[in-house]
Order: structure tokens, then C-alpha cells, then sequence
């Protein structure tokens, strides 16, 4: 008998094999699609935990760098004044200058360190992590027996 013949005997395990073809294209699809669901569900979690932690880490980078700036501009406001003559005072454009830097300076950091603070305080994958326990408690009962 050649190739791509069909053998009388052949038929009954033929259909046999459609039946596990189809019963295993139906698992690895009801899989795929509680993947791509836990996926998402991980992304939207990932999305909240680590945006929020961008955010106030960009806005805090954003402060420093503005107090950075103004401190380098009343620096060399000071360095004009003491070349100048005259004294330091809150009263003048350089001290004004240099107590918004300091509170930039201080603002940034605030920011920064809530930014550290808010990833330590809440666990990121939270459902995953409960989904694996009850597989691993699934399969210890299923060997069992």
C-alpha cells in the first residue's frame, strides 16, 4: 500500500487521532488564553506600581535639577556681591535665590525617597503569586492518589 492511501483498519485510529488533535488544540487554546489573561492582569498591576514609582521619581528629578540651577545662580550671585562689596542678605536677589533652591533641594528629595518608599511598601505580582501556590497545591493533591 503507498503513501496517502487509506487502509480499511486505518480508520478507526484515524478518527481516534482527530479526536486527541482537536482535544489537544482546544487545551493549548483555553491555556494560551489564561496566559495572555494573567498577563494582562500582571501588566495593568506592573503599570500602577511602577508608573506611580516614575512619576515621582521624574518629578522629583525635575525639583532637584531646578534647584540645582538656582543654586548655581545665587552662587554666582554671592560670588558678584562679595566681589561687589557687598554683604549677604535675604533682602537681595541672591538670597532669595538660594532659599528656593533649598527648598527645591528639599521637595526633589521628598519625592525621590517617596518614589523608593511606595515600590518597598506594596509587593508587585500579588495574584500570580496566589495562582502559583494553588497550582503547586493542585498538583501535590493530583499525585497522590
Amino acid at each position: 500500500m503507498g503513501f496517502g492511501q487509506k487502509n480499511s483498519s486505518s480508520g478507526d485510529s484515524s478518527s481516534g487521532l482527530k479526536e486527541e488533535l482537536g482535544s489537544f488544540i482546544d487545551k493549548a487554546s483555553a491555556h494560551t488564553r489564561v496566559r495572555a489573561e494573567l498577563f494582562a492582569i500582571e501588566a495593568k498591576e506592573a503599570a500602577e506600581v511602577y508608573g506611580r514609582k516614575f512619576y515621582f521619581t521624574a518629578i522629583g528629578a525635575v525639583f532637584l535639577t531646578i534647584g540645582y540651577s538656582l543654586f548655581l545662580v545665587g552662587v554666582i550671585g554671592l560670588l558678584g556681591f562679595f566681589l561687589n562689596g557687598s554683604s549677604f542678605s535675604l533682602e537681595n536677589w541672591a538670597g532669595v535665590t538660594l532659599g528656593i533652591a533649598l527648598l527645591h533641594f528639599i521637595i526633589g528629595a521628598v519625592l525621590i525617597k517617596k518614589s523608593k518608599k511606595f515600590s518597598k511598601d506594596r509587593p508587585i505580582f500579588e495574584y500570580t503569586r496566589d495562582e502559583f501556590k494553588k497550582d503547586q497545591q493542585w498538583t501535590r493533591q493530583k499525585k497522590k492518589p
